[in-house]
C-alpha cells in the first residue's frame, strides 16, 4: 500500500470525534439504565454492546488511515494509543452497564448516581481535549482533571461497597455491589491510561 507522505491532520482527528461520541452515547445509556424498571434493563443494557461494535469499526478506520498515511499530526504510536484507550473505554462502560443490569439490584445501591456523573464529566473533558489537541497538544489540565475524577469513583466505591447495609441484602445484592463497584472503577482507570497518553504527547511535542 502507497503511503501518503502529507499529513492528513483531518481523518484522524475526526475519527476521534467519532470515538468520543461513542464514548457519550454510552453515557447516556447508563444514564437510561438508572432509571429503568429492572425487567427492562437489559433491553437497555444491549444498546451499549452496538455502541461498541460502532467504537470498533472507528477504531479500524484509525488503523486504515494509520496504514495510508506516512506523517502524522503527532507521534503514530501515541496517536494509536489516544484512539485505542477511547475505544476500550466504550468496553469498559460496556462492562459497567452489564453488571448495573444484573436484576440484583431491585433499587440501585447509593452512590450510582454520583459514580455515573463522574464518568460522564470524563467524558465531557475528553471531549474537550480532542477538539483542542488540533492546537493544543500540552494538556496537562486534562491529565489532571481526569486523575481527580478517578479517585473520586474510587471513593464512591467505598460507599457502594458499605458492607452494613448491604448485608442486610443478602449475599447476593453483595457480591453484585462488589462487582459495579470494580466495573466503574476499572471504567474510571480507562480514563486514566488515556490521560498517561496525554501526558505522553505533552512531554514530546511541548
Amino acid at each position: 500500500m502507497r503511503l501518503r507522505r502529507v499529513p492528513q491532520d483531518t481523518v484522524f482527528y475526526e475519527r476521534m470525534a467519532d470515538l468520543v461520541g461513542q464514548m457519550r452515547q454510552c453515557n447516556l445509556v447508563l444514564a437510561e439504565l438508572s432509571g429503568s424498571d429492572v425487567g427492562q434493563r437489559r433491553e437497555v443494557a444491549d444498546q451499549l454492546r452496538e455502541i461498541g461494535d460502532r467504537a470498533d469499526e472507528d477504531m479500524g478506520a484509525v488503523l486504515r488511515a494509520l496504514r495510508e498515511n506516512y506523517i502524522t499530526p503527532f507521534d503514530r504510536y501515541d496517536l494509536y494509543l489516544l484512539c485505542h484507550h477511547m475505544r476500550e473505554i466504550c468496553h469498559l462502560l460496556h462492562g459497567a452497564g452489564f453488571v448495573l443490569a444484573s436484576e440484583a439490584f431491585d433499587t440501585l445501591p447509593s452512590g450510582v448516581l454520583e459514580t455515573l456523573a463522574v464518568l460522564s464529566n470524563q467524558t465531557d473533558h475528553t471531549s474537550r481535549m480532542v477538539s483542542k489537541l488540533p492546537g493544543k497538544l500540552d494538556q496537562w489540565d486534562y491529565v489532571d482533571a481526569i486523575n481527580r475524577l478517578t479517585h473520586q469513583v474510587e471513593t464512591l466505591q467505598w460507599r457502594m461497597s458499605d458492607a452494613v447495609p448491604n448485608s442486610k441484602r443478602g449475599l447476593t445484592y453483595m457480591a453484585a455491589v462488589s462487582q459495579l463497584g470494580q466495573a466503574f472503577v476499572r471504567a474510571a482507570h480507562g480514563f486514566t491510561e488515556l490521560g498517561k497518553v496525554v501526558a505522553s504527547i505533552a512531554i514530546k511535542e511541548s
